[in-house]
């Protein structure tokens, strides 16, 4: 599958796109290892009380309440990941912890969006484009508009890239002075190569050192404003 946007000089960029749309196996593996990894993450860090950790109501397999909360903080802890690979407190099988491996280098930052359609969105922080497939829902269903600023984190997946189930909307309509700048930033970083392969992104996401908050101290207090508000669950 290919995906092809235009930067604002009119250049036609194609990228292909390695994952998207999960069969409801895959998104069975996904959504089973990812709530496993949440309630370990929560166990060893406390972030929410363990009962609030419910699936979602009419939504078997999808994401847990609460659950947001609890992966802010577990992006931020990658560590966490390899610790529940090597002691698989939930005694997962292989495919599941074959799943949840790569995602030691989950790449957790504020990134905007470019361009999006029902396969994929095309977004990009400081350093490169990423192309993230779309899970089970089209993946511009989760774009407020383009260009928009959005808390993402990319995760490795069957290939590809795929969020790890949660968007975080920052600024959906950028300043007018800000979109010449957004379209250029967009333009120089289509010269570079353009992440779109779970290879790709375990590589990036390597060089991202353990700990670190890639989002502003402003957008954080925000977020964590809205966690604790109830606003984000």
């Amino acid at each position: 599958m290919s995906l092809h946007w235009q930067t604002s000089d009119g250049t036609v960029v194609a990228t292909y796109v390695p994952y998207s749309h999960m069969s409801d196996d895959d998104a069975r593996l996904f959504y089973t290892t990812m709530n496993s990894l949440l309630v370990y993450a929560n166990q060893r860090m406390g972030v929410v009380d363990p009962r609030a950790l419910v699936e979602r109501e009419g939504a078997p397999c999808m994401l847990y309440e609460h659950g947001g909360q609890v992966a802010d903080t577990l992006w931020r802890n990658r560590g966490l990941v390899d610790d529940f690979v090597r002691d698989n407190p939930m005694r997962l099988g292989d495919a599941h912890l074959a799943c949840a491996r790569p995602w030691r280098r989950a790449v957790r930052d504020a990134f905007t969006i470019v361009a999006a359609d029902a396969d994929s969105i095309v977004c990009m922080n400081q350093d490169h484009l990423f192309v993230v497939g779309a899970m089970q829902d089209p993946a511009d269903a989760h774009v407020s508009a383009i260009p928009s600023l959005d808390l993402l984190t990319l995760l490795p997946f069957k290939g590809g890239i795929v969020t790890s189930g949660m968007t975080i909307h920052l600024s959906c309509e950028p300043a007018p002075w800000a979109v010449p700048l957004i379209a250029g930033q967009a333009r120089e970083l289509s010269r570079r190569t353009v992440i779109s392969g779970a290879d790709q992104l375990e590589a990036y996401g390597g060089l991202i050192p353990d700990g670190e908050n890639r989002v502003s101290p402003r957008f954080q207090a925000e977020v964590d404003r809205a966690f604790a508000e109830g606003a984000l669950l």
